[in-house]
C-alpha cells in the first residue's frame, strides 16, 4: 500500500504576516523588503501574490518595484535588537500559531516541519483508519456522495489541470470520485484531500493566514504539485497521473534537483525535463552516472521513499550576517562589535527555544567567509549567556588573523577581510542543565531594568530546578545585624518542599545556619527533604569535630554522638541524583 502524503505551503507568508498587522493591506499590492546596513534599501524579500500581476519580484529593488507597481505598500523587515541586521522573530512566531493548529489536529498524523512556512505531512496511518470506520459504519456512500462539497479549492493533476475552469475542475474531479469506489488507493488520497481542506480552513479561522497544498503518495510529488494552483488551493496527484505530470516538468523543479545535482544532469544529459530521464539510453545513464543510474530512473517515474520525520523543532539554530565588498570587515574592533551583536541574537533565540522546547544545545559551530577561505570550528557550549558565549567564540576566532603590524589581539586592523560571519547551535539535547540558566537572568534583566536584585545563582553541584537564590523579603529581614558568614551575605535557599519538622534541628546562630559556606534561615530548613537535611547535619558534625580537635589540641578524643555506629549517618544521595529524582 502506498503512502498518503502532503505538504502545506503557506501563501507568500511573510507578506501575510505584514498584511494581518496591518488590515489594511489585506487584498493590496505589499512587498516585504529585507534589511540592509547603513540605511540603504534592502532588496525584496516577498511579493504579495496581488502584486505579481504588475511584474513585481522578489531580488528586485524597491525602485523597480515602484515603477512597475506604484501603489504598492513597503513593509521591512524589523532589525535586530542587538545588531544591525535582519530580526524575522515575528515571523517565526507567527508560523508557531501555524504549527500549533497542525500539532493539535490529530495525533495520528505526522508532521515534519520542512521550513517557517512549509510541513509535511503523513496521512497514511489516519486515512487508513478513517476510511475503516467508514466501511465499517456504512458511511462510505455518503461520504462519496457528499465528497465534492468538501473539497471547495481541490484541483486533480492530470496534465491538463493547468488549462482547466471551475466547471471543468469539478467534472474532473467527479469523475475521480466516481472510479475511486472500486479502488483503495484512490479512496484513500481522497480522504487525505478532504482532510487538508478542513486543515488549511482551519489554519485559517485561527490564524487569518491562507495556504496552499499538494496531496500524494510521498514528498516529491506532493511538494511538486502544491505549487501548481497557488495560491489558496490544493491539488491531488493520483500516482496514474504521476509519469504524465514529471514528463513536462522541468529538472530544477522537482525536489532535491534544483542545484548542483539537477545542473549536472542537464549539462552532461543535454536535456532540461525530467520525462527526459527515461528516454536517455540505460547505458549513457550508467556510464555518465555509474552510482546514481538507478535512482535518477526511479525519481523518473515518480517514486521517493524519504520518510516525514516527525519534527516540530528546527534541527539547528542560527544567525549570520553578509558584509559584501566594500562593506567587509577589516577592522577587529568591527569584527568585535558584530560578533557580540550576533551572538546576544543567538543567546536570545537559544533561550526561547530552551523555554518552548525543554532541550540544549552541545555544540556551537562559528564560521567566517573570507577572502582565503572558509574556516570554521565547532565549540562546546558551556552556558547561554551572551557574555561566555562572545568570550569562548572569541578566544578560538582572534588566532584567525593574519595581520602581523600589531602584537595586540583585540585591536587593529583584521586580514583577510571577512564576508560573511555565521554562528550555529547544534545538537539538541533534552533538559535544561543548571549553567545554562543564567541567560533568563539576562533576559529578564534586560526586559525590567529594575534596581531590585534578582538574580538566579546557582551551586555548581545543585541541578534542581526549584532550588533559587533570591533577595530576602523585607519581613523576613531583622532589625539587628546577622553574624558574619562564610556564605553569601544576604541570601537564603527557598526549597519547594514538605517540610519536615520532625528532624533534628542543629545548633544555630540566631536566625540562621552555616554549613559548607552556606548560610540557611530556619524557614528554609525546615523544608529541606529528610535525605538533604542528613547530609547537611553530617556536615555540620564534621565541622563541629574539626573545632573541637583544634582547641583540644588535636586529641583523637571524639564525642559521643559521633562514635555510635548505629547512629552514624548513612552516605547520602547526592544532591544531583536526588534532584533528578524529583523531576517529572
Amino acid at each position: 500500500m502506498k503512502r498518503v502524503i502532503s505538504l502545506i505551503d503557506m501563501d507568500c507568508f511573510y507578506a501575510q504576516v505584514e498584511q494581518r498587522d496591518n488590515p489594511s493591506l489585506w487584498g493590496q499590492p505589499v512587498i516585504v523588503v529585507q534589511h540592509s546596513r547603513q540605511g540603504i534599501e534592502g532588496g525584496i524579500l516577498a511579493v504579495s501574490y496581488e502584486a505579481r500581476p504588475f511584474g513585481v519580484k522578489r531580488g528586485m529593488t524597491v525602485a523597480e518595484a515602484k515603477l512597475k507597481c506604484p501603489q504598492i505598500s513597503i513593509c521591512h523587515v524589523p532589525i535586530g535588537e542587538y545588531v544591525d541586521k535582519a530580526d524575522i522573530q515575528k515571523y517565526r512566531d507567527a508560523s508557531a500559531e501555524v504549527f500549533r493548529v497542525l500539532n493539535n489536529y490529530d495525533s495520528q498524523i505526522i508532521i515534519e516541519k520542512a521550513s517557517v512556512d512549509e510541513a509535511f505531512l503523513d496521512l497514511s496511518a489516519y486515512t487508513n483508519q478513517k476510511l475503516q470506520e467508514l466501511r465499517e459504519n456504512e458511511g462510505l456512500e455518503e461520504f462519496l456522495q457528499a465528497a465534492i462539497t468538501y473539497l471547495p479549492t481541490t484541483h486533480l493533476a492530470t496534465g491538463e489541470d493547468v488549462k482547466e475552469n471551475e466547471h471543468l475542475r469539478e467534472d474532473v474531479l467527479l469523475e475521480y470520485i466516481e472510479n475511486a469506489r472500486n479502488c483503495t488507493e484512490n479512496l484513500l488520497l481522497l480522504i487525505a484531500a478532504v482532510t487538508v481542506e478542513q486543515i488549511r480552513q482551519q489554519i485559517h479561522e485561527e490564524t487569518q493566514f491562507f495556504c496552499s497544498a499538494g496531496v500524494g503518495n510521498n514528498k516529491m510529488m506532493a511538494k511538486l504539485v502544491c505549487a501548481r494552483h497557488k495560491p489558496r488551493q490544493q491539488t491531488l496527484i493520483p500516482w496514474f497521473y504521476v509519469r504524465e505530470i514529471l514528463r513536462l516538468t522541468p529538472i530544477g523543479d522537482v525536489r532535491g534537483f534544483g542545484g548542483k545535482m539537477g545542473n549536472r544532469i542537464q549539462e552532461m544529459l543535454n536535456i532540461t525535463l525530467m520525462g527526459e530521464l527515461l528516454e536517455v539510453d540505460i547505458s549513457q545513464l550508467i556510464e555518465t552516472f555509474p552510482n546514481q543510474h538507478e535512482y535518477l530512473r526511479s525519481v523518473a517515474e515518480g517514486h521517493c521513499d524519504e520518510p516525514v520525520r516527525p519534527r516540530k523543532e528546527s534541527s539547528s539554530i542560527a544567525v549570520s550576517k553578509n558584509f559584501p565588498g566594500k562593506l567587509s570587515i577589516r577592522s577587529v574592533l568591527e569584527l568585535k562589535k558584530w560578533l557580540d551583536g550576533l551572538t546576544k541574537e543567538l543567546a536570545k533565540r537559544l533561550a526561547t527555544d530552551q523555554a518552548e522546547n525543554k532541550r540544549t544545545a552541545e555544540n556551537l559551530v562559528y564560521s567566517l567567509l573570507t577572502e582565503d577561505g572558509k574556516p570554521q570550528k565547532t565549540l562546546k557550549i558551556t552556558s547561554y549567556h551572551p557574555d561566555t558565549l562572545f568570550e569562548q567564540i572569541w578566544a578560538a576566532m582572534k588566532g584567525l588573523n593574519k595581520t602581523n603590524a600589531t602584537k595586540n589581539e583585540d585591536s587593529g586592523p583584521w586580514t583577510p577581510p571577512i564576508l560573511n560571519i555565521s554562528l550555529s547551535a547544534t545538537r539538541f539535547q533534552p533538559g535544561i542543565p543548571a549553567q545554562n540558566r543564567s541567560i533568563h537572568e539576562w533576559l529578564y534583566e534586560k526586559k525590567t531594568r529594575k534596581s531590585r536584585r534578582k538574580a538566579a545563582i546557582y551551586d555548581e553541584n545543585d541541578g534542581r530546578e526549584d532550588v533559587i537564590f533570591v533577595e530576602p523579603p523585607e519581613k523576613l529581614k531583622k532589625p539587628n545585624p546577622t553574624p558574619k558568614s562564610t556564605g553569601t551575605d544576604g541570601d537564603f535557599i527557598v526549597l519547594g518542599s514538605d517540610s519536615d519538622d520532625d528532624v533534628v534541628q542543629p545548633k544555630t546562630d540566631d536566625n540562621w545556619i552555616f554549613v559548607d559556606g552556606k548560610k540557611f534561615s530556619k524557614m528554609a530548613w525546615r523544608h529541606l527533604p529528610p535525605d538533604i537535611k542528613k547530609h547537611y547535619q553530617h556536615r555540620i558534625a564534621l565541622e563541629e569535630a574539626r573545632a573541637l580537635k583544634s582547641k583540644t589540641g588535636g586529641s583523637r578524643k571524639r564525642a559521643g554522638a559521633h562514635t555510635d555506629n548505629a547512629q552514624k549517618p548513612k552516605k547520602p544521595k547526592s544532591l544531583e541524583s536526588f534532584f533528578k529524582k524529583k523531576k517529572p
